[in-house]
């Protein structure tokens, strides 16, 4: 009677550890960041907005293949995120850039580096 009154304890007790991993983001690293398409903040002040340079801009997006700066943004800014790309450069150790429309109405690559995420890649956003 005793053992099983343990086991049912300790059973109990870690059915309570696993929901509060689950509730309060301690279960593991199989926490996701990002949550697909839609509004990211921008950490950083000035951030250049890229296009132009035809295919290689959109192939392989990096400050040399999209010539044109179309806005810059800053923080507290958010930036509606369509899909993600591994570029040509890499910023800040991020080797991935994405496609945003900005608060202005602008359209282009932005290194994701800049944007508020706890990852490189942004789990969700598919590759453009």
């Amino acid at each position: 009677m005793i053992h099983t009154a343990r086991v049912a304890v300790a059973t109990m007790a870690s059915t309570v550890i696993a929901a509060a991993g689950l509730v309060f983001g301690t279960a593991g690293s199989a926490h996701a960041t990002g949550h697909g398409a839609g509004y990211y903040g921008v950490w950083a002040s000035g951030v250049n907005v890229r296009a132009g340079g035809g295919e290689q801009c959109y192939l392989y997006p990096s400050a040399a293949n999209c010539p044109d700066i179309q806005t810059t943004v800053s923080n507290p800014a958010k930036v509606w995120v369509y899909c993600q790309q591994e570029g040509a450069q890499t910023v800040g150790g991020n080797p991935y850039w994405v496609w945003v429309l900005t608060p202005s109405g602008h359209r282009g690559y932005m290194a994701s580096y800049y944007i508020d995420n706890a990852t490189n890649w942004i789990d969700g956003v598919e590759d453009c």
